[in-house]
């Protein structure tokens, strides 16, 4: 009877411990999706440093069973990101990568918000607006999760 309360408990364990490692890899990704909104907000027309996005989100797809096709999706647009040559191909890549991870940002409590004057889609730690598409109008911008 021992044994099986030991198995028991080295079983929950085991269960209990997956999970957090998933999350982990998950919110790592999202922190850096984060810096990488930052830089968009600092540098007017440089290029940005996405070195490390790509990578991230093999672990995080990896980790994660029930986001894998999500993941799958934006692997895509993380790595064109980090080869691509302009600020303009930035702005545009990391859009289309926030855009497919939108729906997972709540879960790890970040929003998601649309700018209306582009279209382009940015995740963010706050709830406050900081559009990196329009210098000029940081302030513009809609919730969307």
């Amino acid at each position: 009877m021992r044994n099986v309360f030991a198995y028991i408990a080295a079983a929950s364990v085991v269960s209990v411990s997956a999970p957090v490692a998933a999350e982990s890899s998950e919110l790592r990704l999202f922190q850096r999706l984060v810096v990488f909104h930052e830089q968009l907000l600092s540098g007017d027309d440089k290029r940005t440093n996405p070195k490390g996005l790509s990578e991230m989100i093999r672990k995080a797809k990896e980790s994660s069973g029930e986001e894998r096709i999500k993941y799958a999706k934006s692997l895509t647009f993380a790595e064109l990101l980090e080869k691509a040559s302009s600020r303009e191909e930035q702005e545009f890549l990391y859009s289309e990568l926030c855009s497919s991870l939108k729906e997972i940002a709540p879960k790890l409590q970040f929003y998601s918000f649309i700018c209306p004057k582009t279209g382009k889609v940015w995740i963010s730690k706050t709830k406050e607006v900081r559009n990196p598409y329009l210098i000029d109008e940081r302030g513009t911008g809609k919730l969307i999760s």
